[in-house]
């Protein structure tokens, strides 16, 4: 046997009521009115066939006499979607909160001793990396009214520094001194890789201690002021053309690739 739908239940209930609404018109109206209905009526006098499309959107309905009318379904009736809410504040009635003004902070650092890095260790940081400050920094997202931040100073033979910054949308010179380590060297020291025998290297420029020309073994210690400072150095070695090196030094240890190019023989 056919299972029943719902929608032909919910047809065969209207049908009903449109019987049992004719049956008491019939009964309560006087005889000339009743006869002259020759259309089943639901509802509202509307005929039967009316009164089910009415009710029941998507159904097509056809008097076939007095007392019936057939219905066929014509498209499955869907509620309208509620429309999207613009958004969660709105749907539940309370007020939007307004979008929060945001800025950029860009940070330029100060001169440093050589190989300075720096690290955010507080506030709004863009990143947790130790960076040179020679580098490019990450823009820093703050508040329109600004934001503080809390930095860290690190190089090598110099006790750490940490600065606290009060950061302001657009460019922020940021300012801080490293102070040198107890016993930190304050001359700079050569070593040099690859000589070959009887090289001697001389100082042409920069700030050298003299221009004499010594044996890589025996080559002054340079002291400095500050790390970063550049020299210019000759190479000379018995069979090798002459060759020259210019590189940054710093206090403590440096270490010196030479190369050198063998001369043509007879030369």
């Amino acid at each position: 046997m056919r299972a029943i739908t719902p929608v032909l239940l919910g047809l065969c209930l209207l049908g009903v009521a449109c019987n049992r609404s004719r049956s008491d018109a019939d009964a309560s109206a006087p005889p000339d009115t009743a006869a002259a209905n020759t259309v089943a009526s639901g509802p509202g006098n509307d005929p039967c066939a009316v009164y089910i499309e009415r009710v029941a959107p998507g159904v097509r309905c056809a008097a076939v006499d007095d007392a019936h009318c057939t219905c066929e379904l014509v498209a499955a009736a869907s509620a309208p979607a509620p429309e999207a809410a613009a958004n969660s504040s709105s749907a539940s009635g309370a007020p939007a909160s307004p979008p929060t003004d945001t800025a950029v902070a860009n940070l330029e650092f100060a001169k440093g001793p050589q190989n300075t890095i720096v690290q955010c260790v507080s506030g709004p940081c863009p990143t947790r990396s130790a960076d040179f400050i020679t580098g490019v920094y990450p823009p820093i997202p703050i508040p329109a009214g600004g934001a503080t931040v809390q930095l860290e100073f690190r190089a090598m033979h110099y006790k750490p520094y940490v600065g606290t910054y009060n950061l302001v949308p657009g460019r922020n010179y940021i300012q801080f001194a490293l102070e040198r380590e107890f016993g930190a060297p304050e001359s700079a020291v050569f070593q040099f890789e690859g000589a070959p025998p009887g090289t001697t290297v001389e100082c042409v420029s920069g700030p050298c201690v003299n221009n004499k020309a010594y044996t890589v073994d025996k080559f002054p210690e340079i002291p400095l002021k500050d790390d970063g400072a550049t020299l210019l150095l000759r190479f000379n070695a018995p069979g090798y053309r002459t060759a020259m090196t210019s590189f940054q030094v710093r206090r403590g240890p440096n270490a010196v690739p030479v190369l050198m190019e063998k001369a043509p023989l007879g030369k």
